[in-house]
């Protein structure tokens, strides 16, 4: 009976999967609501409802059942912010602008979906879940409501790791749709899952632990199942127009590239693609035709009859094809300016159609789709039919590099405290082949594994071989101040913290990281030089660190108008007051600290409450004796920031005063093997030792010193 069940499942799987599309002209849905959900970093081909059987994806794959599936949905670029303003804009990076994550701004003066759809009467909000969506690069142009309240969780943290869990992002989003107000709505949802590093929550983590990857995808599944859910109850979804897609793919390791961003492959750029339009027309069928993600905003425009959307010449309107429109003869593009601005080799584009994909490279690429659909086989030395007549569209097509820092002169003061306006690598001459070079990156990988494994000495050593081949990579350098710092070697960190001053010196972020290690290592006078230097270049941001300078100097009056100025600068406003918080702290005015922290916390929202605040809350109840009150803090800033020592610590001397001792043991113990960093093994075995459990403190600092064997904090026992 099971046999026929599964048989009969199978049948009807198939049947919806090869649904002929109905005939008829595109239709329009005048005013009806538009959900926009994007699922970063998601190859089409890990998903069941295209064939793949690794992962589960319920909700993913309820929609599919509404939707039109799109087979062969491409990328014009493989990065986050680019693709997504491509989206935005129905338009290739040359036309809007952006080529990359940092460093570029929407052009002035190129309309958007939201500023369409704004006009028409619509309530435009967003919701993004990674640092490099800032709404202040020009991507959430037209949307009343962008939430990109996404923090750090360490300092100075690499722009492209910055996330918060797709469920927060889903959550903020809900509250503002919620909140309703006067005509129909275009929302966005950004789900940074699965982008790397793959740490699936779980039950995912355990259930996918042979593919965290796919357990990510897991994770993001659930978040739109949640959001469905949502639009259900509100009596949205059945009149929406609800479009899911991802930015780009992911290389999982296929030609050498274990991510994304180097390769114009398949695998970076075919994405999964449904067009679930209202009421359910056409649910279930699909279409082959190769389509691109800048058609996103011709379907939208022309299936809202949005007034002003303007014709793109190349874009095609989805709902047409799904109609039985048939797709134009035309070529898809895609570039990434990637291998160029971050570590000097030559930049990539590529042309596609429904059968042949021709990468200009410097040696160049041509592969047969249909009969290699893995691009092993390189067809260019024989040069077959197709590949004059793409090559000479290609090069008319192709976009001319634009350098970062060709963007002006005020604009590239804002972009400077995003990161990297230039990472310095050698961007003129003869460019190496990216292909011939990727072997650097799977280097800089095994360098991150060996650094989470607890081996920073390996880790820096593997980073020095990259070096050697290439030292103009701001990117190592950065990575290697940062395994310096976790090794005890501060002072060789500050030194390569300088490197990248001195190979992108408009990028203010590396000023600031030189500052906040000077900071750490007891030199406020370094650091305010480095702070004022940033700020004279812009960044506001400067202007808090300059607060924490001067506040470790002892001049509170200083440190409190740094801070209060540090309040005009939007991004930067939250760590302002908590740093007015630590001068009322100093000034022994704790109610007025809590004002203080009260607001930021008021202010930033669930999940983008700045590291520390949390901690100082608990520091001031404890002092006060309100012990409960500091466990919850302690707790909390744990949640949000579980690599912060101090909170691990704190909490185990909280604990320790309530004679918990075993659970205050136990927290120290967790910390150590959660972080596996030299300073965790120091500040345990001192915890410890102040517990008055010697033993346990020199099994540390012994365990310690065989992991770290430089690092002088760990010489001495007992």
């Amino acid at each position: 009976m099971r046999l026929l069940l599964a048989l009969a499942v199978a049948v009807f799987l198939a049947a919806a999967s090869c649904a002929r599309r109905p005939p008829g002209g595109a239709p329009v849905f005048p005013g009806a609501p538009v959900v926009l959900i994007s699922i970063d970093t998601l190859r089409s081909d890990h998903l069941p409802f295209y064939g793949y059987r690794g992962v589960e994806t319920p909700a993913l794959s309820a929609l599919r059942t509404d939707s039109v599936l799109f087979e062969r949905a491409y990328a014009q670029v493989p990065l986050t912010l680019p693709s997504h303003v491509s989206v935005f804009t129905g338009l290739l990076p040359a036309a809007h602008g952006i080529h990359d994550n940092l460093g570029y701004s929407l052009k002035p003066g190129v309309p958007t979906l939201a500023e369409l759809a704004r006009k028409a009467g619509y309530r435009t909000g967003g919701a993004v879940s990674a640092f490099v969506l800032a709404g202040s690069t020009g991507v959430s142009r037209g949307f009343d409501f962008w939430d990109d309240s996404v923090e750090p969780t360490q300092a100075h943290q690499a722009a492209g790791l910055i996330q918060r869990p797709g469920s927060r992002t889903e959550e903020a989003l809900a509250r503002w749709i919620g909140a309703g107000g006067k005509g129909p709505l275009l929302a966005f949802l950004h789900v940074y899952e699965p982008h790397a590093p793959y740490e699936p929550p779980e039950p995912y983590r355990s259930r996918y632990a042979a593919s965290p990857y796919d357990g990510e995808i897991a994770a993001a599944d659930a978040v739109v199942g949640s959001f469905v859910a949502f639009l259900k109850e509100k009596g949205i979804y059945d009149e929406a127009l609800v479009v899911f897609f991802s930015d780009h793919g992911e290389g999982l390791g296929e030609h050498g590239e274990d991510e994304h961003g180097v390769f114009l492959y398949r695998a970076s750029l075919q994405v999964p693609l449904l067009l679930k339009l209202p009421r359910g027309r056409y649910a279930g069928t699909t279409v082959a035709d190769p389509v691109q993600l800048t058609d996103l905003f011709t379907t939208v425009g022309e299936a809202l009859a949005l007034p002003g959307t303007p014709r793109i010449e190349g874009n095609v309107s989805l709902a047409a094809l799904a109609a039985g429109g048939k797709a134009p003869d035309r070529r898809i593009f895609g570039e990434t300016f990637f291998p160029r601005t971050h570590f000097g080799w030559k930049e990539l584009a590529s042309a596609l159609d429904g059968r042949w994909h021709t990468i200009d490279a410097p040696e160049p690429e041509f592969y047969d789709l249909a009969a290699d659909p893995g691009e092993v086989a390189n067809l260019a030395g024989t040069k077959p039919g197709p590949f004059r007549s793409m090559r000479i569209e290609l090069e008319k097509a192709r976009a001319a590099f634009e350098s970062p820092g060709a963007i002006g002169e005020e604009e590239k003061k804002k972009l400077a405290s995003l990161g990297y306006l230039s990472t310095g690598a050698p961007t003129d001459g003869e460019l190496p082949d990216p292909k011939r070079e990727i072997g650097v990156l799977r280097l800089l990988r095994e360098a991150t594994a060996r650094s989470r494994e607890g081996h920073a000495t390996e880790a820096i050593s593997l980073l020095e071989q990259v070096l050697k081949r290439n030292p103009r990579m701001v990117d190592v350098w950065e990575l290697e101040a940062k395994l310096l710092l976790e090794a005890g070697r501060t002072e060789e960190a500050l030194a390569a913290r300088k490197k990248t001053v001195e190979l992108a010196p408009a990028a203010t972020i590396h000023l600031l990281a030189v500052a906040d290690l000077s900071l750490r290592l007891g030199r406020p006078d370094e650091a305010i030089r480095n702070a004022e230097l940033a700020r004279e270049r812009g960044d506001g941001a400067a202007s808090e660190m300059l607060a924490r300078a001067y506040l470790a100097k002892g001049d509170l009056d200083r440190a409190e108008a740094e801070a209060r100025a540090g309040l005009d600068w939007p991004r930067g406003r939250k760590k302002a007051l908590l740093a007015l918080a630590h001068v009322e702290v100093r000034r022994g005015r704790d109610a007025k600290a809590l004002e203080y922290l009260d607001q930021l916390i008021g202010d930033a929202g669930p999940g983008a409450v700045p590291v520390g605040a949390h901690y100082l809350r608990a520091d001031i109840f404890a002092r006060s004796n309100r012990l409960e009150e500091t466990e919850q803090e302690l707790l909390e800033e744990l949640r949000l920031y579980p690599t912060l020592i101090d909170a691990h610590l704190g909490l185990a001397l909280c604990y320790a005063s309530r004679n918990r001792m075993a659970d205050a043991k136990q927290i120290v113990r967790d910390m150590v093997a959660k972080l596996g960093t030299a300073e965790a093994y120091d500040r345990a075995a001192r915890a410890f030792t102040f517990y008055g459990d010697l033993p346990a403190a020199d099994a540390l600092r012994r365990e310690g010193r065989k992991r770290f064997p430089s690092d002088p904090r760990l010489r001495s026992v007992g």
